[in-house]
């Protein structure tokens, strides 16, 4: 299990560490910034993000939440600058632990708890973040399937609140 936990961390690392593929790299808009706006995001695969937002991270890219971002998309707060994310009034976080889906040609997928992903999703949040899921049961090692959803003033305590500045 230890070893397993591991190679996992190892994996998410490797993609954290390779270059941007052309087709990652962000907009750049008038002012001169980089930025990305992520309005309904329902998140996927976990590497995927880790990938995406360590990219994100290194080219200094701006991000404006500006509607649902769930489940590995909410990976961004433990893997992007906490100065170049915003929130808008509209900002919704939702939080859930990691499944893992087998397929087998010809029968339905099953979806089973992940729990080396889970804690190392868990364990990627910044300590508020965690402390937050955890007064809501998800201590990051344990099954929590139901998105615990976060806005307005409690998800402004996660993530700074957009200025006009950070819109023009």
């Amino acid at each position: 299990m230890k070893l397993l936990q591991l190679a996992l961390a190892g994996v998410l690392m490797l993609c954290a560490l390779s270059p941007a593929s052309a087709k990652d790299v962000p907009v750049q808009f008038e002012s001169g910034h980089n930025v990305t706006f992520i309005t309904d995001d329902p998140g996927g695969v976990i590497v995927e993000f880790v990938k995406k937002y360590s990219d994100m991270r290194d080219a200094r890219t701006k991000v404006i939440l500006s509607g649902e971002c769930v489940s590995a998309c909410t990976l961004m707060l433990g893997l992007l600058r906490p100065e170049l994310v915003c929130a808008t009034p509209d900002a919704v976080l939702g939080f859930h632990s990691a499944s893992v889906i087998t397929r087998e040609e010809g029968k339905p997928d099953i979806a089973e708890h992940g729990s080396e992903m889970s804690l190392l999703v868990f364990n990627t949040y910044p300590a508020k973040v965690r402390a937050f899921l955890a007064a809501r049961g998800w201590s990051g090692a344990n099954a929590h399937p139901d998105i615990i959803w976060v806005k307005g003033r409690q998800l402004r305590k996660m993530i700074r609140p957009c200025t006009a500045a950070d819109l023009s």
